[in-house]
């Protein structure tokens, strides 16, 4: 008899600390599905910033297409607009520090890598 009482408690304590780490668990989870509410949101909003500057982009395109048809044979002449050798290339990555942004960051890492042994190749 006073070995199962012994047995009872012991499995008592085991099924709290089961009972405690199944909640703590779920509140992991939903705290990370808010932070991936979160980030996808951000993430909406860059995009939607994005296509916002792209009107603005066609436009300056346009006055720069327009601005080269006028000036014709003296469009050559402008420094903006003459064609150079490539000789020195920056490449600046931008990863994150918050967040879920481990996926991000070595995607980001491997597409700046792939682009900067393509420049070394060329």
């Amino acid at each position: 008899p006073f070995s199962e009482t012994q047995a009872t408690i012991v499995m008592d304590g085991k099924a709290n600390a089961i009972r405690d780490r199944i909640t703590s668990v779920k509140n992991t989870r939903k705290i990370t599905m808010a932070m991936k509410l979160v980030a996808a949101a951000k993430v909406r909003r860059a995009q939607d910033a994005v296509l916002a500057t792209r009107p603005f982009s066609e436009t300056l395109q346009s006055v720069f297409g327009g601005l080269i048809e006028r000036l014709g044979g003296e469009a050559a002449e402008l420094p903006l607009l003459t064609q150079r050798d490539v000789k020195k290339v920056t490449i600046v990555v931008i990863t994150g520090d918050r967040g879920l942004c481990g996926g991000y960051n070595s995607f980001m890492i491997k597409k700046a890598e792939k682009r900067y042994n393509e420049l070394k190749a060329a």
